[in-house]
């Protein structure tokens, strides 16, 4: 078995190596000595013990060995290193992996061949963490795996992060292998990137992988272990798209997206356009049909614009009229003016004797008003005067009271200095007796020594109080919880009680509920009942199965109030306030009991139909809560029976309004359609429910124990902790006597150390309070002399003050007599008005006719004038609208070249000149509208609207006529293309799948399935009728095997075939690819998981001949299980991996601490061992492979590199 040595020679066997670094870009300008080295060890002798296709170092515990293993004939060493030597990687194909950290590897390195990859080892090993590796190394996500969602659980327990480097072929015009890592940290979950050592990020290394045309998303090319399932349920439309990106090239695919695009586009013109051309017939027709009709809705619209230009004129005849008004206002305005003035030129001579009595009443009046207002300033004036001879006797006053206070100082002080000098007496005596000595600091310490045994002591009852709330809190609590109990347990006991435990276990938040209800019923205006299950009973036990089974269980546990307010009030308080949400409310007025009287029949046609009752009637509780029920479940309409029915009685009560009935054991419902009458009525049968409500149970004993034993275990708690209480209590008592007792000895303290510290801080204040006195005293002494120069200052002011008083009082006097003067004149004053006013009345009732006779002809012309105005007013407005009208009449003769407005506003000027004329002409044009009474007002508009309709759809239809060509002719130009190609692509890949089967005794085909379209327009002759092929979307690759020779060819899916059946299949087809396939490398997963082993080892033959092959792409075969005397071929590499704890650790520490190597695994004492028991394997040249470890032949020696940890 030729095996290839593709890691790289370790320091320790080869000097060359030793200055040569370890990092990816030394890789390629060595590739040429990495090969020399490698055709060396091919030789295998007794000393090449180091050659593997795996290096790895420091694996977890358990360990793993990996290790490539080859079988060679020594005979045949030159004529195998020159095959070496001319099978070369693929560009893109994998060159070498290398893992730190991931998964179960502390540190691996593989190093595949160009060709065919074994990697066998038992389950668990790590297999599938080389084809998780490769997957992530080069940038797709791990959804593509089916395993982890994260690349963070990817790292190996216990690390940071985690490194993944990978070497590709490079391609014919690059000078170096391109390398690829990818570290991945658990902090921040995130993924660093580089190439050849540079940064980068994922989707770079995605673009450099996509341009080797590595798909990692296509399952034609990366199969692994948890997406075979998925590849073997891949539909055969999915199965061409992943084939065409697998062997096509993207142009293929592209032009099949362009394909199904186009025909997208087309089928939605050809749907559109037919729709458009049954619219274009409809609309023509139904034009057609309204022609007659549109004609007299015309000639209505015609007679009705008339009409409203008739209308729009009223202003011209309403401004003809006005006019002639306005003329005949103005000519009685100038009559009434003339009048005017001749009556005043008559008047005259009276009127000015009149006007000069007025004048002269009016100057006497501006007299009289003058002097009272200089009166009134001479008054102010002896006002103010007044005020400064009261303001001057003030200042007199002050004068005098301070005079009198400045005479009191000189007693005072002297008083003031007699004191000073008896307190310097007594702070000198006391200076002659000083205070004893004491220790402050001993003091001050013995006091916070008090305070804080005080502290530590506040601090005990503080912890003890804390202790004692908290048993008070628990203590509550156990009594609520016992009391809650004993409730329940009494509850239990009455009939109320079982009903509310059963309203419990229906539903607790209804139990809350209608609990907070009981406990807060004068919150509502109205009754609240409870639910039925608490407020209803059965009359007769024996029918709760037929009445239970007419309810749903929500219908047991509604509450039912009586108005509006109240039903918002509970549900704002039950659903914000308290919380509850499985709750349900109806609101049932009073007025709706008429449910409990309304019976669908009446005795007799019961007896008719065979009923005796109806459900209700077995119900007894409060009116409002069975109207309730019969509101929601229609229990007034529901008959009990206790016989079945016949037939001809069933179908009877169908036709009545009952809406259900129960006979013996059966429950049957009516359902209605009111719109479909008699056909509509259909009926429902079921087996009652047995009843669990209203059932009277014997009291569950188990539970009332164990609630008995709730309530010992709370009552024992309780006298614990009121035992625990009470002795805490006594203990804060004990801790408040010795705190008081501790405060009483720091008062004490305290006081006398204040004491002490007072007495000393006073004997040493005595020199400077004699100071203070001494200088008090000479701040007297200079007072006293102060006092007597004030006392000269305010004699001098009190006579100033005396002086000017005197001169006020002269003024004041001056004053009084010119407010007699002023007084006099304005008496004078008001007498001469008084005889003028008397004078100028006299004469104007002298002379009152000729007035009012003058007043009421200037009214006249206001008036004339008022009304003269108000015609030009109107006129002008209505000469406004005139204008307007002609401009929109001379308007609409520019538009729309109609006269008809024009001509009809220069008939009504000349010929209309009142309005009754033009009622008379409107009423003439009603009547012809009349004539044409009926018909729909927009049926005009509909018709033009429809008209313009079929000019667009005319239009429209050109246009998809034209993009029907269009798109017909891309895609006959891209499916001539396409569709040679795609035929001829899978004519191959038929070939090689069917070649496949023919060599294992079975039968294989791969064809295109072409999807035809079944529209009328596309089945056509030029398009090749019904196979048109046309479904572009809908094409797809129909896979058909044959596995025995008694059946016939049959499709391939996941219910005809086993999964074994279904796996050859499967890597039959990814084998057919081969030869086409543009991808560098193919990854299968443990594909002969579920083959039997006849056909695993005919697929495993197969598939070695096919890899083996020059030119094929790279393969990894992934396989937990090798089967015996299996093919083998030059070109394939084997990577081996073996765990288990028995497997020798890569390093181990010395007995100083440090690291070493570990001991390495011998194959050779291996395969030899096996030899020895009977284990001997094929002849190299039948080139098989024994057990997975080629026994056979097998004569170096070949020893596994250390990865253990």
């Amino acid at each position: 078995m030729t095996s290839r040595m593709s890691r790289r020679p370790r320091a320790l066997d080869s000097d060359d190596e030793d200055s040569r670094p370890n990092t990816p870009s030394s890789t390629a300008p060595h590739d040429s000595k990495r090969q020399r080295q490698r055709y060396q060890h091919s030789s295998v002798d007794d000393d090449d013990d180091d050659d593997d296709d795996v290096h790895s170092d420091a694996s977890a515990s358990p360990s793993t060995t990996m290790r490539s293993l080859r079988r060679q004939d020594r005979a045949d060493s030159a004529r195998n290193n020159a095959s070496r030597m001319q099978s070369r990687h693929q560009p893109g194909a994998i060159v070498r992996v290398k893992l730190t950290n991931f998964v179960t590897y502390t540190s691996a390195e593989f190093f595949p061949g160009p060709n065919l990859n074994m990697v066998i080892g038992p389950n668990g090993t790590g297999k599938s963490t080389l084809v998780c590796a490769i997957c992530l190394g080069l940038g797709w996500p791990p959804s593509y795996l089916g395993r982890a969602k994260d690349p963070v659980e990817f790292i190996k327990h216990g690390c940071r992060e985690a490194s993944i480097e990978i070497e590709l072929q490079r391609s014919a015009d690059s000078s170096q292998n391109p390398v690829i890592t990818r570290v991945i940290k658990r902090e921040g979950s995130k993924s660093v990137y580089t190439i050849d050592g540079h940064a980068s990020n994922g989707r770079q290394v995605q673009k450099l992988a996509n341009s080797f045309n590595i798909q990692i998303d296509n399952l034609c090319q990366f199969l692994p272990q948890d997406k075979v399932v998925e590849f073997a349920q891949m539909t055969p439309i999915e199965l061409l798209a992943s084939t065409q990106r697998a062997v096509a090239g993207p142009e293929m695919a592209s032009m099949h997206d362009d394909l199904k695009r186009l025909r997208s586009a087309q089928s939605e013109a050809l749907n559109k356009s037919k729709a458009e051309q049954e619219q274009l017939a409809n609309l023509e027709n139904r034009q057609e049909m309204q022609r007659t009709e549109v004609e007299r809705m015309r000639e209505r619209a015609l007679v009705k614009k008339r009409l409203e230009w008739m209308e729009k004129c009223r202003p011209l005849v309403e401004y003809s009229e006005c006019r002639v008004k306005y003329k005949e206002a103005k000519l009685k305005a100038k009559a009434i003016t003339q009048e005017l003035k001749r009556l005043k030129a008559i008047s005259a001579p009276t009127l000015k004797d009149l006007e000069s009595k007025r004048q002269y009443e009016r100057d006497v009046r501006s007299l009289k008003e003058k002097r009272k207002k200089d009166l009134a300033v001479t008054e102010r004036k002896c006002e103010e005067a007044a005020r400064k001879i009261v303001d001057t006797q003030s200042t007199v006053d002050e004068f005098k009271n301070k005079l009198e206070a400045e005479r009191r100082v000189p007693s005072e002080k002297k008083a003031e200095i007699g004191r000073h000098m008896g307190s310097i007496a007594q702070y000198r005596q006391k200076k002659e007796q000083p205070p004893p000595e004491f220790d402050a600091r001993a003091m001050t310490d013995e006091i916070q020594r008090l305070k804080n045994q005080q502290r530590a002591f506040e601090a005990q009852k503080l912890e003890l109080n804390e202790r004692k709330e908290l048993l008070r809190t628990q203590g509550l609590d156990a009594k609520s919880r016992r009391e809650a109990l004993e409730k329940t347990l009494r509850s239990m006991q009455t009939e109320a009680g079982k009903q509310e435990l059963k309203l419990k276990d229906v539903s607790r938040d209804t139990f809350k509920a209608w609990e907070w209800i009981q406990n807060n019923r004068e919150e509502f205006s109205e009754h609240v009942y409870g639910p039925p299950i608490v407020e209803c009973s059965l009359k007769d036990p024996g029918m709760a199965d037929a009445v239970e089974s007419l309810l749903q269980q929500n219908d047991f546990k509604i509450i039912t109030v009586q108005n509006k307010d109240d039903f918002r009030k509970l549900q704002d308080k039950l659903s914000r306030g308290l919380k509850l949400h499985d709750v349900s409310l109806r609101v049932c007025p009073p007025a709706n009991s008429q449910h409990l009287t309304h019976r669908p029949l009446n005795s007799e046609e019961m007896a008719k139909f065979g009923l005796t009752s109806w459900a209700i009637d077995h119900i007894q509780g409060p009116a409002p809560v069975l109207a309730m029920l019969c509101a929601e479940r229609n229990l007034h309409r529901a008959a009990m029976s206790s016989a079945e029915l016949t037939q001809e009685q069933h179908e009877q009560l169908a036709a009545t309004s009952i809406a259900s009935y129960v006979a013996g054991r059966k429950l049957y419902q009516f359902m209605r359609r009111a719109e479909y009458g008699t056909a509509g009525t259909s009926s429902r049968v079921g087996d009652l429910r047995a009843a669990k409500m209203w059932t009277d149970q014997p009291v569950d004993m188990g539970r009332q124990t164990a609630i008995q034993r709730q309530i010992n275990e709370v009552t024992g708690e309780g006298k614990l902790m009121s035992t625990e209480f009470h002795n805490l209590k006594a203990e804060i008592t004990r801790l408040d006597d010795q705190i008081k007792q501790l405060a009483d000895e720091e008062s004490a303290k305290r006081s006398e150390r204040d004491t002490k510290q007072a007495a000393h801080a006073a004997y040493k204040k005595l020199d400077a309070q004699i100071a203070e006195r001494e200088e008090k005293i000479k701040i007297v002494e200079r007072a006293l002399a102060e006092s007597k120069e004030r006392v000269k200052r305010l004699n001098d002011g009190l006579a100033d003050a005396v002086i000017e008083k005197t001169n006020a009082v002269l003024a004041f006097a001056s004053a009084v007599g010119a407010v007699k003067t002023k007084s006099s004149a304005l008496l004078e004053a008001e007498v001469l008005h008084i005889e003028a006013t008397s004078d100028f009345a006299y004469l104007a009732s002298q002379n009152e006719q000729i007035v009012r006779a003058i007043r009421e002809k200037e009214k006249e012309v206001a008036e004339a004038e008022k009304v003269h105005e108000t015609h030009h007013e109107r006129a002008r407005g209505l000469y406004s609208d005139c204008q307007r009208i002609q401009a929109e009449a001379q308007q609409l003769q520019q538009d729309e070249d109609d006269n008809g407005f024009m001509e009809l506003i220069q008939r009504m000027a000349e010929q209309v000149k009142t309005l009754e004329a033009l009622e008379g002409e409107i009423d003439a044009e009603k009547a012809k509208l009349e004539l044409t009474e009926g018909g729909s007002t927009n049926i005009i508009k509909e018709y033009e609207d429809r008209a313009k309709l079929i000019q667009r759809l005319r239009v429209k239809l050109g246009d998809d006529a034209q993009q029907q060509a269009d798109l017909k002719h891309g895609i006959q130009e891209i499916r001539g293309k396409w569709e040679a190609r795609l035929e001829a692509v899978v004519s191959k890949i038929n070939e090689a799948f069917s070649d496949s089967f023919a060599r294992i005794g079975c039968a294989g085909q791969v064809a295109v399935y072409k999807a035809s379209s079944d529209m009328p327009a596309d089945c056509t002759e030029e398009n090749g009728g019904a196979d048109n092929g046309l479904d572009f979307a809908n094409w797809a690759i129909h896979i058909s095997v044959k596995f025995r020779e008694q059946e016939p060819l049959s499709l391939l899916d996941s219910h005809r075939q086993s999964g074994g059946e279904r796996a050859v299949s499967t890597i039959f087809y990814l084998m057919a690819m081969q030869s086409l396939s543009q991808a560098p490398f193919r990854v299968v997963d443990e594909i002969n998981q579920g083959m039997d082993p006849r056909n695993e080892r005919m697929v495993h033959g197969r598939m070695v001949d096919i890899a083996a092959d020059d030119g094929g792409s790279q393969y990894f075969l992934i396989t937990p299980k090798l089967l015996s005397g299996l093919k083998y071929r030059r070109g394939m590499t084997v990577l081996c991996i073996v765990s288990g704890e028995n497997v020798p650790s890569a390093r181990v520490q010395t007995e100083k601490g440090g690291w070493t190597d570990g001991p390495k695994v011998d194959f050779r004492s291996i395969v030899q061992k096996a030899k020895s028991l009977g284990h001997r394997g094929a002849a190299h040249n039948d080139r098989r492979v024994d057990s997975g470890v080629g026994l056979g032949g097998f004569d170096s020696t070949i020893r596994s590199t250390p990865v253990g940890a």
